[in-house]
């Protein structure tokens, strides 16, 4: 009986020292692990606090201050015609350049897009070597004007278009009392009208600008029609005066510091709601 209850001692033993060990290693592993989950907690909130409550939140497109508006600009400056009235008559030998007046009027399409109608007129001085001659022109075009920028002082600009021009030349002819002027009418097709600028707004009402523009066609009627069509063109550099006169939208309010994403826009349809 000792023999065999000495057997079992050293085994009982062995497994009660076993299960002491392991209870103490765990002991001694959950400090660890919450001191670890501790410290992760305190970096995570010192992040969020240095981003801020806004931190991740996508902040919403700036207000369309463009779109649905009616833009009217006057402009003036010095236009210089070139190329040809028809095959082999030179508009330079006829007329030179001179001063050119205009107007456009837009609609806003999107918030940097413009549907734009223009249209000027050109007073025409004579060329050097014709000290009877004289013209004008007479415009009317239809394009688009692309914005590269909106809500900032200075607000760069390119446009394309097409349009009609009439044009009237004079030039002397021989009659029977003599060398009389006589008017010549052209019709043209403007295939190409680029145009590109910068407007400065001091006020959001009113802005003034430098623009430049090039007009590229030819004239589909001649008085002459036995002649061959030739391109003409016509390069113009001026200021202008840029009008925006209806008011421009409410910015919604931003979220304060501190002030949560939803609240900030619970207030803003409670604004809206108001103003409806």
């Amino acid at each position: 009986m000792r023999s065999r209850s000495t057997r079992w001692t050293a085994p009982l033993l062995g497994v009660a020292a076993a299960g002491w060990v392991l209870s103490a290693n765990q002991a001694l592993a959950q400090p660890a692990d919450q001191a670890t989950a501790a410290a992760e907690e305190t970096a995570a909130a010192e992040e969020e606090e240095e981003a801020g409550p806004e931190a991740g939140v996508k902040r919403p497109a700036g207000p369309d201050d463009r779109s649905g508006h009616l833009l009217l600009q006057g402009r003036a400056g010095y236009s210089q015609p070139f190329g040809g009235m028809a095959a082999g008559q030179p508009v330079a030998d006829t007329v030179s350049g001179g001063f050119a007046f205009g107007a456009n009027l837009g609609i806003g399409l999107s918030r940097v897009t413009v549907l734009e109608a223009s249209g000027s007129y050109t007073l025409l001085p004579a060329a050097a070597g014709c000290s009877d001659c004289s013209g004008r022109s007479l415009d009317l075009g239809l394009g688009f004007v692309y914005h590269v920028a909106q809500g900032i002082a200075v607000d760069p600009w390119i446009s394309y278009g097409v349009g009609y021009r009439r044009a009237v030349f004079t030039w002397p002819e021989a009659s029977a009392a003599g060398p009389t002027g006589t008017d010549h009418v052209f019709h043209g097709l403007d295939v190409a009208r680029i145009a590109l600028g910068a407007d400065f707004y001091p006020a959001p009402i009113l802005g003034v600008g430098v623009f430049a523009e090039l007009d590229a066609g030819t004239y589909l009627s001649r008085p002459d029609e036995g002649s061959d069509p030739t391109a003409y063109g016509f390069f113009q550099i001026g200021v202008r005066l840029a009008l925006d006169p209806l008011p421009r939208g409410t910015r919604p309010p931003a979220a304060s510091a501190g002030t949560s994403p939803r609240i900030a826009a619970q207030a803003t349809g409670f604004q809206g709601a108001a103003r409806r």
